[in-house]
């Protein structure tokens, strides 16, 4: 067992210095060792995760939570794989998160997230609700903000999503995302009026 701590600590460090592949090489050490060992499994799959490989990172959450069934940071970081881009499994990834919020019910983070993939697959009355939630205790959360005035856009509530736009904008007047999606509802808005 020695051997495993010390192999983890070093996998810690490397982790840590943002010596990713080589942390994933001490944790492997570990795990010869300690194959069964939930939180060694959790940490390489971090490092799996920041060299954006996905699917190990996930095989790795996936066996910390068969022995740890109640982890909630594993449950929360597969979904965030899940969300990426280069993986795209919302619906998934929304499972994850819904776990993961039985088990801290008003987690804000989480519940931004689970807003995030009920919007990206269309559930944008149900997103609004998640990002209402995080609002009422982080009232000036600009990705919130962001958020949820993406998703009344998409429900073609415009005006309201403008208005999200613009409180972001009173913060950060910079705000990228804010301005071009503010553009992008002004135009939508102004096109439904033509009609």
């Amino acid at each position: 067992m020695k051997d495993v701590k010390i192999f983890h600590k070093k996998a810690l460090k490397l982790q840590h210095d943002g010596k990713q592949e080589e942390a994933v090489v001490y944790f492997g050490k570990a795990l010869e060792l300690a194959p069964d060992n939930a939180e060694l499994l959790y940490d390489k799959a971090i490092s799996l995760q920041m060299l954006f490989r996905f699917e190990d990172a996930m095989n790795c959450y996936d066996r910390s939570l068969e022995i740890e069934p109640d982890n909630f940071a594993a449950f929360v970081n597969k979904g965030l794989c899940l969300t990426n881009p280069k993986v795209n499994r919302q619906e998934e990834a929304l499972s994850c998160f819904e776990y993961a919020l039985k088990l801290e019910p008003n987690d804000p983070g989480v519940l931004s997230l689970k807003g995030y993939s009920l919007d990206s697959i269309g559930r944008y009355s149900e997103a609004i609700s998640c990002f209402d939630k995080v609002l009422e205790t982080e009232p000036r959360d600009s990705n919130v903000l962001l958020n949820k005035g993406l998703a009344l856009a998409h429900l073609g509530r415009y005006d309201e999503a403008i208005a999200y736009f613009d409180t972001v904008l009173e913060d950060e007047p910079d705000n990228l995302f804010a301005l071009e999606w503010k553009k992008e509802a002004i135009r939508a808005q102004n096109k439904n009026l033509m009609f």
